[in-house]
């Protein structure tokens, strides 16, 4: 089988996307939230380039276009607002409320809800196989006016996307280095999307206007609209991932609502000493990925009692309390000469530290000295 190269282009897109959004999944450097929406939208730029550019090679093929939605476009302005915001606002969370703006991604579906719903008519006779012609030519009108919304959210979410940098920039007068770092990477991220943005209104308009629509699939395909976005997933993905390994802005510890919850006293000695003991012993501190949640499985005692106790009676947030463990493990590992062979970085990292600016602001916090400054003193 004989790949026309321009298919080519976009399939190696798709194998390059797919790849560097696992690699981001996975990345414990920088901010996981941020790499994991950037994982996302990369993975469905790749999932688009897949629709375009996957030859027909066989039935089985055709009908994995035709039923498997591949196109889901309606993240894209959503991922972008949120990935930049993440990167900048350490306090940023994912939740309910923002969850709310992902749901008009059921507008990508309809084409392929309609091919379940005929192939499910067809199997219980309501419908007949000459029916199909009907159907194909339904779902191909939906997915070009479905464009629409697609466009206009995009469009609405870079322009939110552009605003909020900017104030961000006029509340921080004096940016840090490492904002600065951001900041750039984030311009030059927003570029490449409005670049796109503009590609995607030029392929539009002739395409959902009747008079020209099969005339500009007829003399040029989708590529107009799909090579940028193969070249997009690259320098997206690519430009991603190495901003998170090269530079870590600090996680600031969310402010939480003091909990007020009265425990009887032998509740509270057995989780403390529980506590201790999963540090201590069952090092559950070397778990980089280590929640309050977790914690609780392995004491079985609910999270909101293990903060209770942590706040009301150790003075202490869960964070705080386990980093207190991690940077002991630092301090032993910094003095055995076995890690010798290791960066204080990378025996941060295998402490429990998934970040280097929260190892090294705690690592201050709690010693008053800064790790150069910590190493200097044990060597004089």
């Amino acid at each position: 089988m004989t790949i026309p190269p321009l298919d080519l282009i976009l399939l190696l897109g798709t194998a390059q996307g797919f790849i560097l959004a696992a690699l981001l999944w996975l990345n414990r450097k920088g901010r996981r939230l941020s790499n994991r929406l950037l994982a996302a939208l990369v993975g469905l730029l790749a999932s688009a380039s897949l629709a375009v550019g996957i030859p027909i090679a066989n039935a089985w093929i055709n009908l994995f276009v035709d039923f498997v939605p591949l196109i889901i476009a309606m993240p894209f302005g959503p991922l972008v607002y949120f990935y930049t915001r993440s990167m900048l606002d350490s306090d940023f969370r994912l939740g309910k409320r923002e969850k709310r703006h992902f749901w008009p991604t059921v507008i990508d579906f309809g084409s392929k809800l309609m091919a379940w719903i005929f192939l499910f008519g067809l199997l219980f006779g309501f419908f007949e196989h000459n029916d199909n012609r009907k159907v194909g030519w339904l779902m191909d009108e939906y997915d070009k006016y479905a464009d629409i919304p697609r466009w206009v959210s995009a469009a609405i979410y870079l322009f939110l996307t552009n605003r909020w940098l900017s104030r961000f920039r006029q509340s921080n007068p004096e940016p840090t280095e490492q904002q600065q770092s951001k900041m750039r990477w984030l311009r030059q991220f927003l570029t490449v999307f409005l670049v796109f943005q503009t590609i995607w209104l030029l392929h539009l308009i002739p395409y959902i206007i009747p008079q020209t629509s099969n005339a500009l699939l007829d003399a040029f395909g989708w590529y107009p609209l799909y090579i940028p976005i193969a070249i997009m997933i690259y320098w997206i993905g690519l430009g991603g991932y190495l901003n998170a390994r090269n530079t870590d802005f600090p996680q600031i510890e969310p402010v939480r609502k003091p909990i007020t919850t009265v425990l009887p006293d032998e509740l509270v000695q057995e989780t403390s000493s529980g506590l201790r003991k999963a540090m201590e012993t069952d090092k559950l501190y070397l778990d980089p990925e280590l929640t309050v949640e977790k914690v609780g499985r392995h004491l079985q005692v609910s999270p909101k009692t293990i903060s209770a106790v942590l706040n009301q009676h150790l003075g202490k947030s869960f964070n705080g309390f386990v980093n207190e463990y991690r940077l002991e493990e630092v301090k032993r590992r910094l003095n055995d000469s076995a890690y010798a062979n290791l960066t204080l970085t990378g025996i941060a990292f295998e402490c429990g530290f998934n970040s280097q600016a929260t190892f090294q602001r705690s690592f201050k916090q709690l010693t008053g000295f800064s790790p150069k400054e910590y190493l200097n003193r044990q060597a004089a």
